[in-house]
């Protein structure tokens, strides 16, 4: 309900925006796929709080993508590198519900090293106005978009690197 409640209250805001720029007035609650519920803004809170710079990752995509999937595996050693430097990834799954079993097999036979949070219904894409995927948002500790990325192709994760570094440095 408060996902709905977000959605119909900032959905047009962000439409006349064309892009979001300042996530830290948008909330969003999602289950992981553990079935826990995650808060993006008490995720943004812990970033914030860490006392350092910090950049999240926020990226969504689906089984059926295979740009997607080869950007999340390009990603790793990125991820790896920056980690330590308060480097957060969340991976935003958009299957259906049913499909959450082979979701969670995926991610554990890649070994991925990102959360991995749910958004079956695609509220949260939309409200942070995704067309296509894969579909990256980059954001500073303090929630201001910092890039905007839709799709892949091998090699755009030496530009997110740079995008994460421009954030951390």
């Amino acid at each position: 309900m408060k996902a709905f409640i977000a959605l119909v209250f900032f959905l047009p805001t962000l439409a006349s925006l064309g892009v979001a720029q300042d996530l830290t007035s948008i909330d969003f609650h999602v289950r992981d796929i553990h079935g826990k519920q995650q808060s993006f803004q008490k995720y943004l809170d812990h970033v914030r709080n860490s006392g350092e710079k910090g950049a999240i990752v926020l990226s969504f995509w689906a089984m059926w993508c295979e740009p997607c999937k080869q950007e999340m595996r390009a990603l790793v050693p990125v991820f790896e590198k920056y980690r330590d430097e308060n480097l957060h990834f969340i991976a935003i799954n958009m299957d259906n519900p049913r499909s959450l079993a082979k979701v969670r097999a995926y991610v554990s036979a890649q070994k991925l090293p990102y959360e991995f949070w749910l958004d079956p219904n695609s509220e949260v894409f939309k409200l942070l106005n995704g067309q296509s995927m894969p579909y990256s948002l980059i954001v500073n500790q303090h929630g201001k978009l910092i890039a905007k990325r839709t799709g892949y192709i091998a090699g755009d994760e030496h530009e997110i690197e740079d995008d994460i570094k421009q954030i951390l440095r």
